[in-house]
């Protein structure tokens, strides 16, 4: 097999607060070449995700990455060169490798898995039909819980994942809030995505009362992207038996010194609140039974989606930025070369 040119992009320096684009690095070489049972892919579309905050930085985090390395990322493409028995050369696959055009992966990894292009744009297997519609569905379901009548409060819930969670949860018979930054945003809540209310966090003076006022009957599941003093109010919302679902940190910068907020043991006791964190990797087994519940709900119309899809790998770094500014508007993917199948 002919050696193929690779561009990728490598972390420089560790972050300390907020991910910005002069701690990466745009680097060309030869692409890897497989190994036995492996396979090389030639990427269409890489991932800019809120976690990667944690990836990078100096701070304990449940997952890094080493600088002088490829910036570990999702990415959907073809197979160019395959070792592997079940899997040919010319499938569109999806999997957790790096920001570079060229890159190996092991089929055998949980989080490998076939795509078929026929269903719906493959950038989906990056989104609503990848890693964060399993995100949302394993969130709420499995953690989170929902009974029909429930009310479900959801943060940054124009985001992908926001945005995926509060469909769900009124496909489930839920009525729900989202909280979001911006006219814009807050619009896309309540006009796209079917939530009952939405809040602009960044307009509202007091979010307790904001909250109270769309939240009459109190908060059954808060689905939280954010924590920070979001949390600290939702905590003093959520009612008798409640859960709270701890899938993000976004709005604290940087956890080197650690931070100080509301002590949350009492509200936690009196109404028996039950609060959890989660990876989606801990429900890779539910993966295949959420795909096919997200793509049945695609195909009904019951789930929207929005992408914000930048152009050209170098486009990553900055759109990592963006991710914690706010300025993207939709899934966040980077278009590393033509897509075929459009």
């Amino acid at each position: 097999m002919a050696q193929h040119q690779n561009r990728r992009v490598i972390l420089k320096e560790r972050a300390t607060g907020l991910p910005k684009p002069e701690l990466f690095e745009t680097v060309e070489d030869d692409a890897p070449s497989p190994g036995p049972g492996e396979v090389l892919i030639n990427n269409v579309y890489v991932s800019a995700d809120p976690g990667m905050k944690g990836w990078i930085s100096v701070a304990r985090n449940y997952a890094s990455v080493e600088t002088g390395t490829t910036m570990k990322a999702f990415s959907v493409g073809v197979v160019v060169e395959s070792n592997h028995p079940d899997v040919r050369e010319g499938q569109v696959v999806a999997a957790n490798t790096g920001w570079a055009e060229y890159v190996v992966a092991d089929p055998e990894s949980p989080t490998f898995r076939t795509v078929n292009p026929d269903d719906a744009p493959i950038s989906t297997a990056l989104g609503i039909l990848g890693i964060n519609g399993f995100t949302a569905y394993c969130g709420l379901l499995e953690v989170g819980q929902p009974k029909p009548g429930d009310t479900v409060v959801v943060s940054t819930a124009a985001g992908a994942v926001g945005s995926a969670v509060g469909q769900i949860a009124k496909i489930k018979g839920c009525r729900t809030v989202g909280i979001a930054g911006g006219p814009e945003k807050t619009a896309l809540c309540t006009e796209v995505f079917g939530f009952d209310a939405a809040i602009d966090y960044k307009a509202t003076d007091d979010m307790d009362a904001a909250l109270r006022a769309s939240c009459p009957d109190g908060v059954d599941v808060y689905y939280d992207n954010v924590g920070g003093t979001t949390l600290d109010i939702l905590l003093g919302q959520i009612n008798l038996h409640g859960r709270v679902v701890i899938c993000g940190t976004a709005a604290t910068e940087s956890w080197i010194p650690q931070p100080a907020g509301l002590r949350p043991e009492r509200n936690l006791l009196v109404n028996r609140i039950r609060m959890e964190g989660f990876l989606t990797f801990d429900f890779v087994k539910q993966y295949p039974q959420a795909h096919t519940d997200l793509l049945q709900w695609l195909k009904d119309g019951k789930l929207a989606y929005r992408e914000d899809i930048a152009e050209g790998l170098e486009t990553a770094p900055a759109g990592l930025a963006g991710l914690y500014a706010g300025t993207n508007k939709g899934r966040q993917l980077i278009r590393v070369r033509p897509d075929p199948f459009v």
